[in-house]
Order: structure tokens, then C-alpha cells, then sequence
């Protein structure tokens, strides 16, 4: 009985010790988690000390990691010099913000980018927030060429063709110019003008923005639409076309989207002709790029290289041998394509599989290892690995060129005709 009573105390006091150790274990997940949202706190307002270290971390990272010893021709300890007393001058965090997208923008390159914690959460997150309408110059006008059908823009009326006059009452060309000063040059002058369209629009979700359009009409259209959230998670659309060529159309180089390609492509294999539009498609992962270009080879294929800082080299190439389409291909780019889209359509060309249409890409064609995270959520993305064709080419800053070159005229547009795709189907017909 005593041994009883002696080992229900000595549970008791396991119990206790558990239970303690337990509501330890509680404080220190507690004050990490705190930490985790301190770090993270959009609410925060970041401290002149975080604002120096953040200045000093991106500057480091750059000059230690960039892919390029002579960081692109730019002298980055003047850099240092000229942006380090403005950190001092910010008085808020989108102007230390902004400072920052100048600073990183000086090596003018599309990949290595400075993301504010709101544009992070929405890389992470698969969202963006915006009007749901793209922009482009067409005519030596800005123009709506493109517009989601679940926006509420398509459904105020907004169509593609329209030519953008005013943005909250202020000439386009005026705003446009200052944006141009504001976020400087990227890798090429499509890209600037690319990011450049983005940021006309860019802000806060729920805020009103007014726009003064003018109608194939000649008529104003002015209309006040609400920016939305958006899913960018990968989609891919496939169809077959009233001629019998296959269409296969994907947003972003992100798994699944190897996958979904490959069922695709089992439907569509005896296609007279396949269609891949990869016009907007930003890139993404490579391996994406390699996992989907495996089902148009039956032999391995070299798809380049990544040069790294040192001189090391990525090899990459197709090695499934698992090929499912075999018929002829035509692949759609323009500006807005980048990255994976471009290696995609070049390699391609080059091995003679695909011919390419449309606009010259966007000359944005570099790796980032990995997007290192800041304090207050802020994160910097940067070039580490250079890139070249199998042939050599060096396609940051060129792009890739089409064989077939279309370009975007505003009465096409407005008429709702995709005259590249028109041009792609003739072209395969003829095979």
C-alpha cells in the first residue's frame, strides 16, 4: 500500500514536471512565433537600425552572389555611396521601399529585384492584386490588349483595343514617363516598358482607380473599377481548334504544370498540329521547363547551360526520353514572355522542333538560386547564374527572336482578332 500511495505521488509529481516543462516548451514556441510575426508584421513600422541592416544585406548579397564579377559594368561601391544617406532621408517605409527597387534596379537586370512584403506574400500566396487588364503600346499608344473575363472590368464594359488616356484624371504618357524615372532600366527595353505598364496600375486591393479610355468608337469611356485579387497558381487551357491544329496555352512554369501538359498532350497526339502560347507567361521553375520539353523528344536534348559566378557550369538537358507528341509545333511569344518561356521557345527553335511567332521576348533569361528573406518581410531576389543556349547564345538583354514575326495593330485588336495565332495555324496547315 505504501509502495501504492508512494508511486501515485511520484506520478503526481512526473505529472507536475510534465506539465511545467510542457508550458515551457509553450513560452519558447510562443516567443518564437512572436518573433516569426515580428519579423513579419505589416502593421510594423521598420526602425532606422532595420532600415540599415536591410541597405546593408541587399548590398552585400549582390556583391558577393551576383553572377556577374563586374555586376554588369555598374560600379556598386559608388551605389553604395550614393544610396546609403538616403535610407537617412526616407521618412516612411514605402519611400525607403522604393529607394530600395531604385538602388537594386541600377544593375538593370529583370531577375535580381527587391520585393516589398506586400509583393512577397503575393509571389508566395499564388495572387495578385490588380485590374485585370494588360497593357501594351500599340501604335505608339498605350493599349488594352488583353482583360480577364472575371473582372470587373470586362464586365464594366472595358474591351481590348481601347487606348488608355487618363489614369485618376492624369495624362498616361505623364504618369508613364515618371514611373520610367522612378523604377529605372531592367534587362532590356521591353522589360522596362513591361514592368513600367504593371506599376501604371499597381496598388492596394479594394482601392478605386479611374480611368479615361477612348473607344474604337472615338467616344471617351470613363470608368471607375475596383483592384481585385487574382490567383496566379498555374492553369493550363487546351483546346482543339476548328482547323484540327491542338492549342495549349499555360500561365507560369510551376508544377503541376508538367503534369496537366502531359494529359494534354495524351488527347491531342494525333493532332495535325500543336499551338503553345506562351505569350504573358513570366516563367518559373526549370525543371518544369525540361519535365514538359521531355514530351517532345524521343533523344536526350541539350537545353544550355548556367555559368555561375566562378565559371561552374549547369548542364541542362532532357532525359525521360519519353516522347509524346510528335507532330510539328508553333510556339506564340511576346515582350511579356520571360525566363523559362524563353529558354522553352528558343531551344525549340534551334533544334528546328518548333517554329517561332509572334513579338521578340523579353531578354529576361537568368537563375536565382533563392528569394532571401528580410526583416519586416521585405525579400531580395538575386541573378546568381548566367545562361547560354546550346548554341551559344546569351539571351538577357536580346530575347528570343520569332521567325515568324506579327505584330499588334489596334484595328486588330479591337476587330477581336489574334492574328499571331492566325499565323500559327497557317504556318502548320502548310506542313
Amino acid at each position: 500500500m505504501s509502495t501504492n500511495n508512494h508511486g501515485r505521488f511520484a506520478a503526481v509529481r512526473l505529472s507536475a514536471r510534465l506539465r511545467v516543462r510542457s508550458f515551457l516548451l509553450a513560452l519558447v514556441l510562443l516567443a518564437l512565433l512572436g518573433a516569426i510575426y515580428a519579423h513579419d508584421d505589416p502593421s510594423r513600422e521598420l526602425s532606422l537600425k532595420d532600415r540599415r541592416e536591410i541597405f546593408e544585406e541587399v548590398w552585400e548579397t549582390i556583391n558577393e552572389k551576383y553572377y556577374d564579377p563586374a555586376l554588369n559594368g555598374v560600379d556598386w561601391v559608388k551605389v553604395r555611396e550614393s544610396y546609403g544617406p538616403l535610407i537617412e532621408a526616407a521618412k516612411t517605409d514605402d519611400e525607403f521601399y522604393s529607394m530600395m527597387k531604385r538602388m537594386v534596379a541600377e544593375l538593370r537586370d529583370a531577375h535580381t529585384r527587391f520585393h516589398t512584403p506586400r509583393e512577397r506574400r503575393e509571389r508566395e500566396r499564388l495572387f495578385s492584386v490588380s485590374l485585370g487588364i494588360s497593357l501594351s503600346e500599340v501604335e505608339g499608344q498605350i493599349v488594352i490588349i488583353d482583360i480577364l473575363a472575371d473582372s470587373e472590368a470586362f464586365r464594366a464594359g472595358v474591351s481590348r483595343g481601347m487606348i488608355v488616356q487618363t489614369i485618376d484624371g492624369k495624362p498616361v504618357a505623364e504618369k508613364m514617363a515618371e514611373i520610367i524615372l522612378q523604377l529605372g532600366e531592367s534587362s532590356s527595353e521591353r522589360a522596362t516598358r513591361i514592368r513600367a505598364y504593371r506599376r501604371l496600375l499597381d496598388g492596394e486591393a479594394g482601392a478605386t482607380v479611374s480611368l479615361g479610355l477612348l473607344a474604337p468608337d472615338e467616344k471617351i469611356f470613363e470608368v471607375s473599377l475596383t483592384r481585385q485579387v487574382f490567383s496566379t497558381a498555374p492553369k493550363v487551357v487546351s483546346i482543339q481548334l476548328a482547323t484540327g491544329i491542338a492549342y495549349l496555352k499555360f500561365n507560369v512554369w510551376k508544377s503541376p504544370v508538367h503534369r496537366e501538359v502531359k494529359e494534354a498532350l495524351k488527347q491531342m497526339r494525333r493532332s495535325a498540329g500543336l499551338i503553345i502560347d506562351l505569350r504573358g507567361n513570366p516563367g518559373g521553375e526549370v525543371h518544369e521547363v525540361l519535365d514538359v520539353a521531355d514530351y517532345f523528344f524521343n533523344e536526350r536534348v541539350s537545353f544550355g547551360k548556367f555559368i555561375s559566378r566562378e565559371g561552374k557550369t549547369i548542364e541542362l538537358r532532357t532525359d525521360r526520353k519519353k516522347r509524346i507528341y510528335s507532330g510539328p509545333v508553333a510556339i506564340l511569344i511576346d515582350e511579356s514572355s520571360g525566363s523559362g518561356s524563353e529558354l522553352f521557345a528558343a531551344v525549340f527553335q534551334e533544334q528546328g522542333r518548333a517554329v517561332v511567332v509572334g513579338r521578340a521576348s523579353c531578354g529576361c533569361v537568368l537563375g536565382i538560386a533563392r528569394f532571401k528573406r528580410l526583416e519586416g518581410g521585405s525579400e531580395l531576389a538575386v541573378s546568381e547564374l548566367g545562361y547560354r543556349t546550346p548554341a551559344g547564345r546569351r539571351l538577357e538583354g536580346a530575347g528570343v527572336a520569332p521567325n515568324e514575326t506579327v505584330a499588334l495593330r489596334l484595328a486588330d485588336l479591337q476587330a477581336g482578332r489574334d492574328t499571331a495565332l492566325e499565323q500559327a495555324e497557317k504556318i502548320l496547315r502548310s506542313r
